[in-house]
This record gives structure tokens, sequence and C-alpha cells, in this order.
């Protein structure tokens, strides 16, 4: 039954991973263990946690379900402790005080209120005694060192206090939507509530907690959070015993500083947001498009020109990269909108285009923008942020750029700004077969700057290549010059089918959902139809298949319809089927219905740099829709 229980558990826990062995983090302090009867303590400590947590559940959800499994772990656990200890071992006596304490700390939390006047020093008491079972570790290791030793003995309870405390705080912080949500009484609450009125907000949750770090509570707290873990440390430092304990509190500060580091960077991007918005642009270069009858494009067109003379404020990609993460720049903020501006003039040249606008003016403005964020070192290039030395020129940049040269006519501009990255690339980072690097950086000869890239490459983003940039990449050289790049054409298109999903679609590294890469890539092959069209028809069939009955398409199997996902979907069957298509006009239909009163399609997460910090934007998508309905 033991042995039953502890796999059930540990396949789908999701508690830190030391819960399973608590009493194994203090083996060090005492002396002449058994490690045997150490590791029957971890597992009789983990299944009573186990019945804790299922206790909690019946309690909060009424899950009488759990009545028997809370009767089974409980069991085992007082099996193994009887078989260590005996009956009538002190060790019974600390159990007692220990579950005495749990159960008051219970009571106390639940009758504590938002509207309550709660002393910090009870909130530290009740995480003290919340954390009781966590304490009966260290009891249970000094009874069977015979009790010796009684100062070491409270040093290490007084550390677990404060653990517990910073635990808690961090805790807090963490789960402020879900306690909220909950009723359950949490310190982040608690102090954002006195300083604030909810009800003023709604009680919108979501308003609420970005308040809890606009008000700065947040970061308090974190703070008093890895203040009592450096105290916690502090105490058994004074033993000098190396142990695990030691390690877990080390990452925990570690885990919280990390944590307070990106809400920190969460406010600064906020505020460099409300910065930018504060940028007018004052001579208007954006094209009349007044002409324009179909008031869906009219009114996108309206809401693109708007964010144009905001100085493109909602476009940008402004993200937070901190030296705990290796990165050494004058500033830790980093705004860029180069590659969004490439994509977004590539969707408004089409949709010009269509209506015979005059873009002239326009474009020379939005080409010499391009041209003043070139790399100012021997490569050129672009980078997504040009401001983050780390981060060297990539492929997929210079082949969007060139693709609004070659557009707007300009291939002037591709041999006085393009040929020299390119050459580099393509000289140093084609592999066999087909595939090329994302990142443009020479191989032999590197500066001490780009050998720190080349590591950055290797260790956080990947050096690819990344299928759905070589594709965009590719396609530039196509239209550049396709006799010329011939060679490298055909291997690479040999990389790109290889990469092909048995289902029809193309992943990307670089982009969320599986519509962005399979268009990169189909727009390569419809210069090569008939060569391809095996696999050319299997993307379509797959995007066909995956079409819901609104004529939407969705990032993920699970997530709900974005404009996004359809637009690049539409352009994908655009390219090799007839407009009155079926597919085609039930897209092109939900598009329609889906735009905003106020010109936009909602934003969905299109690039992901970093995980867990998706781009997305209001402006761009509008951009990319509107493309879709107008080619």
């Amino acid at each position: 039954m033991q042995n039953e229980l502890l796999l059930r558990f540990k396949s789908t826990d999701k508690s830190p991973k030391y819960y399973q062995y608590y009493a194994r983090l203090f083996f060090n302090y005492f002396n002449n263990l058994d490690i045997k009867i150490v590791e029957d303590l971890c597992n009789a400590g983990y299944l009573y946690y186990q019945s804790i947590l299922l206790t909690d559940s019946l309690i909060d959800n009424n899950e009488y379900s759990n009545l028997p499994l809370i009767s089974n772990c409980q069991e085992e656990t007082i099996k193994i402790l009887t078989s260590i200890y005996g009956a009538d071992s002190d060790f019974w006596k600390y159990w007692n005080k220990r579950k005495s304490e749990y159960f008051k700390a219970v009571k106390i939390e639940k009758g504590l209120h938002l509207n309550d006047n709660v002393d910090f020093q009870v909130y530290k008491d009740l995480a003290d005694k919340k954390s009781s079972f966590g304490k009966i570790a260290i009891d249970s290791l000094y009874v069977l060192s015979k009790q010796n030793n009684k100062k070491k003995y409270q040093a290490l309870l007084e550390s677990h206090k404060y653990f517990s405390v910073g635990f808690q705080l961090y805790d807090d912080v963490k789960d402020f939507k879900e306690d909220f949500e909950n009723g359950q009484f949490n310190w982040a609450l608690y102090a954002l509530n006195e300083k604030l009125n909810f009800s003023d907000y709604n009680n919108d949750i979501s308003i609420l907690n970005k308040l809890l770090f606009i008000e700065n509570i947040g970061q308090i707290l974190l703070e008093k959070s890895i203040k009592s873990f450096q105290k916690s440390l502090e105490i058994i430092n004074d033993f000098k015993t190396e142990s695990e304990w030691k390690v877990v509190i080390i990452e925990m500060q570690k885990t919280i500083e990390n944590y307070l580091d990106i809400t920190n960077g969460y406010i600064e991007v906020l505020q460099k947001k409300i910065e930018i918005k504060k940028v007018i642009i004052k001579v208007d270069y954006f094209f009349d498009f007044s002409t324009i009858i179909n008031q869906t494009i009219k009114k996108g067109l309206d809401f693109i020109k708007r964010d144009f003379l905001n100085n493109f404020s909602e476009l940008k990609h402004i993200m937070y990269l901190s030296d705990k993460e290796d990165f050494d720049n004058k500033e830790k903020i980093h705004c860029s909108d180069t590659f969004q501006r490439a994509i977004l003039n590539d969707c408004l040249f089409d949709v010009s285009k269509k209506y015979n606008l005059n873009t002239h003016n326009y474009f020379k403005f939005e080409n010499n923008y391009l041209i003043s964020k070139i790399n100012n070192d021997n490569i050129g290039g672009w980078s997504y942020f040009p401001t983050v030395k780390e981060i060297a020129a990539d492929v997929d940049d210079l082949g969007q750029i060139m693709q609004l040269f070659i557009k707007t006519n300009n291939l002037n501009l591709i041999d006085n700004y393009c040929l020299k990255p390119l050459s580099i690339c393509l000289s140093n980072r084609v592999s066999p077969n087909g595939g090329i690097e994302t990142w443009i950086i020479p191989i032999k000869n590197q500066t001490e700057l780009q050998q720190k890239q080349e590591k950055f490459n290797s260790t956080k983003w990947g050096k690819g290549p990344d299928v759905e940039v070589v594709a965009n990449f590719i396609y530039s050289l196509e239209l550049y010059n396709s006799v010329l790049y011939k060679k490298y054409i055909e291997n690479s298109i040999e990389f790109i089918l290889k990469e092909q999903d048995e289902k029809g679609f193309w992943k990307s590294r670089w982009y969320y959902g599986n519509y962005y890469g399979t268009y990169i890539c189909l727009r390569l092959l419809k210069r090569y139809s008939k060569k391809y069209s095996n696999q050319i028809q299997n993307a379509l069939t797959y995007i066909i298949n995956s079409q819901k009955n609104d004529g939407s398409f969705c990032s993920n199997d699970n997530q709900k319809s974005d404009a996004l996902s359809t637009a690049y979907a539409l352009l994908s069957l655009k390219l090799f089927l007839q407009k009155e298509n079926t597919s085609i006009f039930k897209a092109e239909e939900y598009l329609t219905k889906s735009q905003n009163n106020n010109g936009f399609w909602q934003e969905s997460n299109f690039i992901k740099p970093k995980a867990q910090e998706p781009y997305k934007s209001k402006t761009l998508t509008t951009a990319i829709v509107l493309k879709s309905l107008c080619v």
C-alpha cells in the first residue's frame, strides 16, 4: 500500500521536489543516524503532507471522495512512525504538539479577513504554524539523535521559521489572483486592500494584480521574503555544515530574486510604454486612403495611422533584459520595432497596391527609418533589439527588410546595405543539408563581442536553422536574384521539405501556432508549385481540415479562435485556391465580423523571444489581416 501511494502521488505532484524527502534535508545536522530510517521518515512525512492537501480539498471543495485516500495516507504514516519510534517514545509529544499548532493555524487563517486589523507578527506566527508538519522532520531527527545538542535543534527550528515566512510571502504574491477568487486570506491582498478600495476597480482581479506591483506592494513583499531567506541561511551558516537544507534555502532565495527582477522589469516596461506614447510624429507621412469605399479596410488603415502618428507605440516590442541573465548593456529596457515595421509595411504595400494609392513618401520615410537602424559594426544588417549587444544580426530581419526594399522598387538599398551581411551568412552559416543558421556571425576571426554573441546563441536562443526563418530568408533571395542564388535556394528548399510535419504544417521556432510558418514555407514553394505539388497539397489539406465552422483558425487546438492565425491561414489558401473557395469565403467573413469598432483586430501571441514573454500587437495583427483580405 505504501509504495502504491508514493508512486501515485509522485507521478502527478507539482509541489517542490524536496517535499518528497523533507527529513533528509536536515540529516547532516545530527550524528549517528541510519539513512534507511531517515528515508522512511521522508516517506512518512510525504504521505502525511498529501493527506493534508486532500483534506484541504475536501473542506474547500466538498470532495468527499478523498476520504478513503486521506485515511490510507494517515494510516501508512502512523505505521511507519510507530515502526521507528514505538508507542512510548517522546516523539509522540512532538507529534501532538505540531498537530495542535497546525490545526490552530487553520482556525486562525479561516478567521482572518481583509478588513481586519492584522499585525504582521500574527502573519509570521501563522506561517510558522502552517509549516508545523515540516518542523516534525526536525523533531523526528532530534529524537533519533537522543535529543543531543538542543541549541542546534532550536536553531534549525528558527531557520525553518524564517524559511516558512519567506515562502509564504512569495506564495501570497504569486497566488494573488487565485487566493482572491477563492476567498483565501493573503498578505499581498491585505496590504493592497489597506491602500486601495477594491470596489473602485470593480473588484477586477486583473487590474488589482497590476496595481499590486504599480503601487510597489508586491516588490516590498518579495524583498521581505528574500530577507527572511537570508536570515534563515545566516542561522545555519553558524554550524558550518553543508546540507540539502542549505541548498534549498539558497535556491529559493535565487528563485525569488529572479521573480523580483522580472517584476521590476514589468514595471519598467509599463513606464517605457507610457513614455513612448508621449512622442507624437509631427509630420504626417502616412498615405491618403480616403478614396477607399470598403469600410473594413478603411477603418483598419485608420487605426494603423493613429498608431503611426503616436510613434507606433503599440507596435513596438519592449523587453526587460537584466544583468541577472548575463546581459551587459547600458540600459535594461530595450525597445524595437524594426522587424515589426518591415512586416507591417509589406502588408501595407499590398493593401495600397490593390487600391492604387500614392504611397511614395510614406515608404521613403519608412525605408529611411529601417536604414537608420542598421547595426554599426563590421557586419551591418539588423538585430531584433539593436541596443542589446549580445543579440547579433539575423537573417529573419535581413530577409524581411530585403523583401520590403524589393517591393518598393529600391534594389539600390539592397546593394548598399544588405550584400555584406548576406555574403557573411552564405559563406559561414549554411549547412550541407540546406539549413541556414539564424544569426549572422563569421565563424573565424570573431571579435570579443561576436564570441559573446556566439555563446548566447548556443546557450539562450538556439543557433538554428529554424525552418520558418530559412524559408523567409530564401524567399528574399528568390525575389532578389534567383539565378545567382539558385544553389542555395534549391538546397534550402530540400531542407524545408524535410521539416514538414506529417500532418502537413510547418512548426515555427520563433512564432506561435502553425499558420505563420506554414504560410512562409508555402509562399516560397508557390514559385515551384508543379515540382512540389504533393507537399503543397498536404499543407492545404491540413489548413482546410483545421478550419472551424465559423471560418476561423486558432494558434493551438485547445485555444479560442484568433484573427492572426486566421489571417495567415487565409493567406496560405489564397496562394493556391480561387477566391470563390468556401474556406476562403468563410475565413474572410469571420475576419470582417471580428473587427473591433475602433478598426483593429484583437491581438494574439505572435513572436516568442523568451519563454512566458510573448510579443503581440493590435497594429501588426490589423496589418496582417488587411493584407489577407486584400491580396
